[in-house]
C-alpha cells in the first residue's frame, strides 16, 4: 500500500510506499481511499508517466482506478481545493486490486 500525507496547504507530498500492479495489459486496478475531509483530485503514473489525470475522489471516499497496465502505481498531483490547518496530515491511501 501507498500513502499520500496532505499538508496545511491543501497539497499531497510525494506518495510513500510501493504499489505494483500484474494485471496484464490494461487489467491493472487500484483503490484510491481518500481520509481526508476534502474532496481531492489527483492523477495516477505508471512507472513515473502520468497515465491518467483529473481524476477525483469525494472527501471519506474511495474510487477504483481500472484500465492501468502492469507496473508500479503512483498517485502525483494530490490537492484538495483549499488548504487549511485540519487538513494537515490527513492521508490518501493507494490499495492494490490486481
Amino acid at each position: 500500500m501507498g500513502t499520500v500525507t496532505i499538508s496545511a496547504s491543501g497539497v499531497g507530498a510525494a506518495q510513500s510506499g510501493t504499489v505494483t500492479t500484474a494485471g496484464g495489459s490494461g487489467g491493472g486496478k487500484i483503490m484510491v481511499t481518500n481520509d481526508s475531509d476534502s474532496k481531492i483530485t489527483f492523477n495516477v503514473a505508471t512507472e513515473g508517466t502520468d497515465v491518467q489525470t483529473n481524476l477525483m475522489c469525494e472527501a471519506k471516499g474511495y474510487k477504483i482506478v481500472t484500465g492501468l497496465d502492469n507496473g508500479a502505481q503512483t498517485l502525483t498531483s494530490v490537492a484538495t481545493s483549499h488548504g487549511t490547518a485540519a487538513q494537515a496530515s490527513e492521508v490518501v491511501y493507494n490499495t492494490l486490486i490486481t
